[in-house]
């Protein structure tokens, strides 16, 4: 009697622990599951350490994909698989250096610009400054600056009447930069602090002999020039295209629902990055994520209503040309795309989504997201975002939310410079980002169906 007496609390313990098991909601599964066995962190060092910058084109983007499509089949994802679109020529990064050959002939920290043709050889030339607003001012002030090397101050701008027509506005922008046969171009960096900067894509104005200069040392030769010194510029740009063309890939991936045949949520990253830093906060952070929210689906034998499908898409930092790509290639099966979430916006917290103007997603996305409250305010904002890989899936009136994120540090300093590393990063952000885009995607993924092309 005494032993069943002395058993009894913990058999009651044994009760409450079962009850709350059987009460315990799939959203605060996933929450706990992730909390308490994330992988982000360990995926995300592996990404940035081993595998590195991963331009799109790169062997180094090719090693991340295989090293991302064994980890979703590991994370219960079928069908995993690449999709291949063309993107022409890839770029390959060499040796970027200049040097002040007069004044106090100080090294120029320079890099070259990424989708650029190099210089033949070392070039000498006298700098001179640039600034100008529009095409014609542009087309008025080249002649002058044959045989320069240029330091941008400023750039043309298309008009809205031009912007209509951006590839003939770019075409005689682009002939009329050709003709003055500049030595070189400089670019300025926009971050301070000696932040190298990296930017561009297969179709830009400056596409030919083009270096991105630190802020300090443009100011540096700013400076001369307002003074009446003008400075003379040695450089050399070994960056180059490949030979050939080749193909660019998405990762895409499955995982399937228990019902809605076809009908999916897509959860979207891009794996590609810039390569000054490993890309740990673009896009390191979001791929992971996406890999996370995965597993613990997985781990806890969830399966929504729809399916989810990852979608990791490469070649964003050129354009945006993998999600283009994807959206194209499957324009017949957009119409039973629930809902898109991408994280693009760093490593810190999701605090909220946009509602793409929408009272019903709205309300869709305020209900999907109520289960996270716990993880800190989460806010539905009015309007829609730009600039990452949801936008192709918005313009086909696909309802498509972009995290929006605690940016800490990310836009003034670690987003496509140097210093985009692992070290950026904290474990509690990364996991909480998690926690928000599984909770979400299981509300949405059960939900209601969204309908597609809605306005407020």
């Amino acid at each position: 009697m005494l032993r069943i007496f002395l058993a009894l609390p913990a058999l009651l313990s044994g009760c409450v622990l079962c009850g709350a098991a059987l009460a315990a909601t799939p959203e605060s599964r996933l929450i706990d599951e992730i909390g308490q066995h994330a992988e982000s962190m360990s995926n995300l060092e592996q990404l940035c350490d081993d595998i590195g910058g991963r331009l799109t084109g790169s062997p180094q983007l090719q090693r991340a994909q295989q090293w991302a499509m064994a980890r979703l089949r590991a994370y219960g994802a079928v069908d995993v698989h690449l999709e291949a679109y063309d993107m022409g020529r890839p770029w390959r990064r060499a040796d970027a250096r200049a040097r002040l050959l007069n004044a106090n002939g100080m090294a120029l920290d320079v890099v070259q610009k990424a989708w650029t043709e190099g210089t033949p050889g070392l070039v000498r030339a006298e700098v001179a400054l640039l600034d100008v607003q529009t095409l014609d001012e542009f087309k008025a002030a080249l002649p002058a600056l044959k045989g320069k090397i240029v330091l941008v101050q400023s750039a043309p701008r298309a008009t809205p009447e031009q912007g209509k027509d951006m590839p003939a506005y770019l075409a005689a922008a682009t002939r009329a930069l050709h003709d003055a046969r500049l030595a070189g171009v400089l670019l300025v960096a926009q971050k301070e602090n000696g932040l190298r900067e990296m930017w561009g894509g297969p179709h830009s104005l400056f596409d030919r002999r083009t270096a991105i200069v630190t802020r300090e040392h443009a100011n540096v030769l700013a400076r001369l020039l307002a003074r009446g010194v003008v400075p003379r510029v040695e450089m050399a740009l070994d960056g180059h295209f490949a030979a050939h063309p080749v193909l660019a890939y998405n990762v895409v991936a499955d995982y399937p629902g228990e019902g809605e045949e076809g009908e999916m949520v897509v959860l979207g990253a891009h794996l590609d990055s810039w390569d000054l830093g490993t890309g740990a906060t673009d896009n390191g952070a979001g791929v992971v994520t996406m890999l996370e929210v995965l597993r613990a689906y997985h781990a806890l034998g969830l399966r929504p209503k729809r399916g989810l499908r990852v979608v990791l898409f490469s070649g964003e930092e050129q354009g945006l040309l993998g999600s283009r790509a994807y959206v194209a290639a499957h324009r017949d099966e957009l119409a039973r795309i629930q809902a898109v979430l991408v994280q693009d916006t760093g490593a810190g917290r999701v605090v909220g989504f946009p509602d793409m103007k929408s009272d019903a997603l709205y309300a869709a996305l305020t209900r999907a997201v109520a289960p996270a409250a716990s993880l800190g305010p989460l806010d539905i904002v009015y309007g829609p975002s730009r600039g990452s890989d949801f936008e192709p899936f918005a313009e086909q009136g696909v309802p498509a939310f972009p995290a929006l994120q605690d940016e800490r540090d990310y836009r003034t300093h670690t987003q496509h410079t140097q210093v985009d590393s692992f070290d950026h990063v904290d474990r509690a952000s990364l996991v909480q980002a998690a926690q928000v885009l599984a909770v979400a995607a299981w509300g949405l993924a059960n939900g209601e169906r969204l309908a597609h092309g809605l306005a407020r």
